[in-house]
């Protein structure tokens, strides 16, 4: 066989733990190169029939995978050396190289998707185990190799997999990941608009000229005129980043104005990130009621694009941290209700976000929080290696806690006001919430539960870690609702978003 495919060969046979047959001292660089164009088809398969139409290529998926060949090139130098055999660098490489493309084919690809269909059916342990499994995988598989080039001498074999793992995988813990090819929100939400202006169109047609609502307490139109003024006064209040440290930027927003339990969530939000977290002065409030139409810029999807924005051109993209705290209701195709009476706002959904987080310069540590009904149905669209993503509810699940009567939602009771004031890493906070909202729930016989949902990985959660322990001593910030000043217990209101 020629020595270039009997090194992809060899690679397929130790993706599955098999023993290699070739010779590695027959291929040269060329069966690396060769190898390297094998991994950018796999990958271009599996990222296209991941992503969903329409789809659009992404240009630093090819830094990645450039980066990764990289890094096995250099696993296998160590794997050589150690084996001390000279002359076989470039097949040993091309037989890596192979490896990793046929692993990502063959086990964590179909593993990623067994641990998501796990996940989806509330078991989140045993998902979490599978994924393990997947990321331990390559480990084997460089046992497997180095079990090869030095037979009979299991203890270094392994110690020579350890190295090579380490060089060649856990870099990734760290480093940010990106696809070669993702959905096109961009493409998507115009299509969308285009849809929608159509509608607009048929229903303009039958207009009859009466106003749209002549109950509002406010100029609708001058309301609109003012967005501008008021978000660049917010954003021309921000203080500059404090230096030498991860700085914490936070934007709180608040999607229904019919119901002041939103409004009482974003401004909570804002003092205890700002009091607790020290954020003070890195605080955007975007919020649709009428108490705040005069001092607040409103929570639009265009005013949303434009604070990531801003804040984006002032963070530190290595060592600060985004934080967006969206509640309002929720609805069954996971869109965010936005809505001000009578302005005609958009709606927000998973796409619409993950398009809006596109910043450039981009923000590469993002904490994102949705408290909605069926919130779970943003996490794929914004999951990514360096970002922290909760909601208050599962993809197919209401929340409690909303309506006129309520001050305070479960989650956000129990999230912020409660978890947060008692201790200041984010995911012992979830983790905490998680079990109050669901001790509420089922004191209140609310069924079927929420069951609030995360998704994280080591890279953010290290990072998380990081920056909490480095936080100034800070006292409990009290919930008080902006407009009463006392306190309520949310579970008193089992109302549904």
């Amino acid at each position: 066989m020629n020595p270039n495919l009997s090194a992809l060969r060899d690679g397929l046979r130790a993706s599955v733990l098999l023993r290699p047959r070739g010779n590695p001292a027959l291929p040269g660089p060329g069966a690396f190169v060769l190898a390297l164009a094998v991994y950018f088809l796999v990958e271009a398969l599996t990222y296209w029939v991941s992503a969903e139409p329409p789809r659009m290529f992404y240009g630093w998926g090819v830094n990645q995978i450039l980066a990764d060949s990289a890094l096995t090139l250099v696993a296998a130098w160590v794997l050589v050396r150690m084996a001390g055999r000279r002359g076989i660098g470039w097949g040993v490489a091309a037989i890596a190289l192979a490896a990793t493309a046929a692993t990502s084919l063959v086990v964590h690809w179909p593993l990623q998707w067994v641990a998501t269909l796990i996940y989806e059916r509330g078991l989140p342990v045993t998902a979490a185990a599978v994924v393990w499994l997947s990321l331990a995988w390559w480990f084997l598989v460089l046992i497997r190799l180095s079990g090869w080039l030095m037979p009979r001498r299991l203890p270094l074999a392994v110690f020579t997999a350890m190295l090579a793992y380490a060089v060649s995988a856990m870099p990734w813990w760290w480093l940010p990941g990106a696809p070669l090819i993702a959905h096109d929100a961009a493409s998507a939400q115009a299509a969308q608009q285009s849809s929608v202006n159509e509608d607009d169109a048929i229903i303009d047609a039958g207009f009859d000229g009466e106003a749209y609502d002549e109950g509002a307490d406010f100029d609708p139109e001058q309301l609109m005129f003012d967005q501008p003024r008021l978000l660049a006064d917010a954003i021309d209040g921000l203080r500059p980043r404090t230096p030498g440290r991860s700085n914490l930027y936070v934007i709180a927003f608040g999607g229904d104005g019919s119901e002041n339990v939103f409004h009482n969530e974003v401004g909570y939000a804002g003092r205890l990130f700002a009091r607790r977290f020290d954020a003070e002065g890195h605080i955007l409030l975007l919020d649709n009621n009428p108490a705040s139409i005069d001092t607040r810029p409103l929570a639009t999807l265009t005013n949303l694009r434009l604070a990531l924005a801003a804040l984006a051109e002032r963070m530190d993209p290595v060592e600060d941290i985004l934080l967006v705290y969206l509640t309002s209701h929720g609805s069954r195709e996971h869109h965010l209700y936005v809505s001000l009476d009578p302005l005609p706002l958009n709606q927000i959904g998973p796409e619409d976000l993950a398009e809006a987080l596109q910043t450039s310069p981009s923000i590469r540590w993002k904490v994102l929080i949705v408290n909605a009904c069926y919130s779970g149905g943003f996490i794929d669209s914004l999951r990514d290696d360096s970002t922290l993503v909760i909601t208050a509810a599962r993809s197919d699940r209401t929340s409690f806690g909303c309506g006129a009567e309520s001050e305070i939602t479960y989650f956000g009771k129990a999230f912020l006001a409660e978890a947060l004031n008692e201790t200041r890493s984010l995911p012992e906070a979830f983790e905490k919430a998680r079990s109050t909202v669901e001790a509420w729930e089922t004191r209140d016989r609310e069924d079927p539960h929420s069951e609030p949902q995360i998704a994280s990985s080591r890279s953010i959660e290290a990072k998380l870690d990081k920056w909490s322990r480095a936080l100034p001593p800070a006292p409990v910030v009290a919930f008080s609702a902006t407009a009463t000043g006392h306190e309520v217990d949310p579970a008193s209101e089992p109302a549904s978003k």
